[in-house]
């Protein structure tokens, strides 16, 4: 079991990466082994931090950057294929570094699809199942140039349980969300738009009530900023 999380503004704020770190602290139930953000800087690409220890600790060695941002997503770890290891700590990323996805859940078939990859010419950092979600992504991208068809023909080659979001440089205002299985909780408040796990790290960021959505089972999510 891990947890994923995500913020995304319509207007760039110094506060998304913080009110994430803390999203992700408050997950930390649902992984220690590792925990990473990726966000866009001001030119519209992607940028990574991970490392494997709790997010407690990775908010921490956090402290004093300041990163003005409108879209970003993290993650913690709980090993269960693949080493502790930065590498193994999401978001994992394609070949070229133009695709990042935070991953909760088994992929079953990997080993299969890994050994496919490497036939296509690809190379894997990580010993990590969730690794061939963005290389899948990134193979579709190069035949169909559309992401959101890349990221379901992504989902009709995975076998087992999983929930995901991915960001890419190819589209650098959009987050996707799919769950197939493990749950994800989405919440729309005062022009930012947040996600997780989980809903009770949410709440610290909103109004004593508020409304949650639940994706359904097989749902894929495109949102905007």
């Amino acid at each position: 079991m891990c947890g994923i999380a995500g913020i995304i503004s319509k207007s760039d704020s110094s506060n998304i990466i913080p009110n994430l770190l803390s999203i992700l602290s408050n997950l930390i139930a649902r992984g220690k082994d590792g925990t990473g953000i990726g966000y866009f800087n001001r030119n519209g690409r992607i940028v990574i931090h991970k490392k494997e220890i709790s997010a407690p600790y990775f908010s921490e060695n956090f402290k004093g950057e300041i990163v003005d941002c409108n879209i970003a997503i993290g993650h913690v770890r709980l090993p269960t294929i693949g080493a502790i290891s930065e590498f193994n700590s999401h978001p994992i990323m394609d070949s070229y570094g133009n695709i990042a996805v935070v991953h909760n859940g088994t992929i079953r078939n990997s080993h299969y699809l890994k050994k496919e990859l490497r036939e296509d010419g690809h190379f894997f950092k990580g010993t990590v199942d969730s690794e061939v979600i963005p290389h899948l992504i990134e193979k579709y991208y190069y035949k169909f140039n559309d992401l959101e068809k890349s990221i379901q023909k992504t989902i009709e080659c995975l076998e087992g349980y999983y929930t995901f979001s991915v960001i890419s440089n190819f589209e650098p205002d959009k987050v996707y969300l799919y769950r197939h299985h493990f749950p994800l909780v989405l919440v729309k408040d005062e022009g930012k738009t947040y996600f997780s796990s989980e809903r009770k790290p949410l709440s610290q960021f909103l109004k004593k009530r508020f409304r949650a959505r639940h994706l359904k089972k097989d749902e894929l999510v495109i949102l905007e900023r």
